[in-house]
């Protein structure tokens, strides 16, 4: 299983390409041609998820209690998901509407996040971790 952690700055450019940082190849033991999958998330971020980080989340999915909400999520991530592949320079190249549905341009931050990719507009990333700090505070009790 991946283990992405940490952040990247990266520059995306006119083609919705960026790299993937060596670091987060490195875990992928790929050189060029890997399939990820992108996913709209239901944060202010897009999720890349590796193939096997796909694969667990869909059974995530499979295993939700059946019914409607079971459906709609399914339907949801369905929709917003695509496939983009890894290339010899290490890029991957993101659909231009996903990125514009979360303000994208010009530069991303990805933040490993264990078993996927966070795709974030910097400035967005930075709000959401101020935020965030109250909740870990909580949750560490936890640990």
């Amino acid at each position: 299983m991946s283990a992405f952690i940490g952040t990247h700055r990266c520059r995306v450019d006119a083609k919705g390409r960026f790299n993937v940082p060596a670091s987060f190849r490195r875990y992928l033991g790929t050189e060029g041609g890997e399939t990820f999958v992108i996913s709209r998330g239901t944060e202010q971020c897009l999720i890349l998820f590796a193939p096997d980080g796909w694969k667990a989340f869909q059974e995530k999915l499979a295993a939700l209690p059946a019914g409607a909400d079971k459906k709609k999520t399914i339907r949801f991530y369905s929709a917003n998901s695509a496939t983009v592949v890894l290339d010899r320079q290490g890029r991957v190249g993101i659909p231009k509407d996903y990125l514009g549905d979360y303000g994208i341009e010009g530069e991303a931050l990805l933040v490993g996040a264990l078993d996927y990719i966070e795709v974030w507009m910097p400035e967005d990333f930075d709000r959401h971790l101020k935020d965030a700090e109250e909740v870990v505070r909580k949750m560490d009790t936890l640990l």
